[in-house]
């Protein structure tokens, strides 16, 4: 971009309001690409570098505009579903997400953040079981895997039901032998294993966690429940234990309707 260019895209920002000017990093190269395709109307990676910036910037219309030019003239450029899924996804359109991700994860199946956002959208299609078998792949191709996505997989288990709730503590010990010490995965370690009576269990993770977060009202919880549910015989069901299962169906339904 020409310094006459930048300083005219300058003035205009400055007449924006406070909410476009969150962007203006996003602006200046939406504007230096218009150039661009101006020279090169035909040129697909140029549109589908612009779409991907104005869903970026939340213009939602002209990402759809740039993509459907792009597929209008190149119908088989495979990076497409990609960007066009994740479009569908910012909009709230799963299903469309969900068939976008499917059409490009079949050809590449080791992109972990096409993989990820597969899993977001079956979240929100409420297929948990599936969610989480796609975060699973996730992390899987990623060689920097995120306490997110553990914890994203961890709580579709969750939502599986509870025949899925040893899987889902496998998951949360990989976490944590990945990570060390990371306190969100810690708690839903301690949350499954007392919704499913696993009393000792949760004090085995207890017994990991600093001494100076025990008096914090979320730990000083669970450490009271485990010491319920421990005080009864694994047979008979308690008011604490019952409550240690609404508390993890809880986090499991919050996560899912997010």
């Amino acid at each position: 971009m020409s310094v006459k260019l930048r300083m005219v895209a300058l003035i205009y920002l400055s007449t924006l309001p406070f909410s476009v000017l969150s962007h203006p990093d996003l602006l200046l190269q939406i504007e230096a690409l218009d150039v661009q395709i101006e020279a090169q109307p035909g040129d697909t990676e140029l549109l589908i570098k612009r779409g991907d910036l104005y869903r970026r910037h939340e213009n939602y219309p002209a990402a759809a505009q740039d993509f459907a030019t792009a597929r209008k003239t190149s119908p088989d450029y495979e990076l497409l579903d990609f960007y066009e899924g994740h479009l569908s996804f910012d909009i709230g359109d799963s299903a469309a997400a969900e068939n976008h991700l499917k059409k490009y994860l079949k050809n590449h199946p080791d992109q972990s953040k096409a993989w990820a956002l597969r899993g977001k959208a079956n979240v929100r299609l409420y297929q948990a079981e599936s969610a989480a078998g796609y975060f699973a792949q996730a992390i899987q191709n990623t060689q920097t895997p995120s306490p997110t996505l553990y914890r994203s997989q961890i709580l579709s288990l969750a939502s599986s039901g509870d025949s899925k709730w040893d899987e889902a503590r496998m998951v949360v010990d990989q976490g944590l032998q990945y990570f060390g010490l990371e306190v969100s995965l810690l708690g839903l370690g301690i949350d499954i294993s007392l919704a499913g009576n696993q009393p000792a269990m949760a004090k085995q993770y207890l017994d990991s966690l600093p001494e100076a977060l025990r008096d914090l009202p979320q730990w000083g919880t669970r450490i009271e429940t485990t010491n319920c549910v421990a005080s009864t015989k694994p047979e008979i069901s308690t008011p604490c234990q019952q409550q240690a299962r609404d508390h993890l169906n809880n986090e499991a339904k919050t996560f899912m309707a997010q």
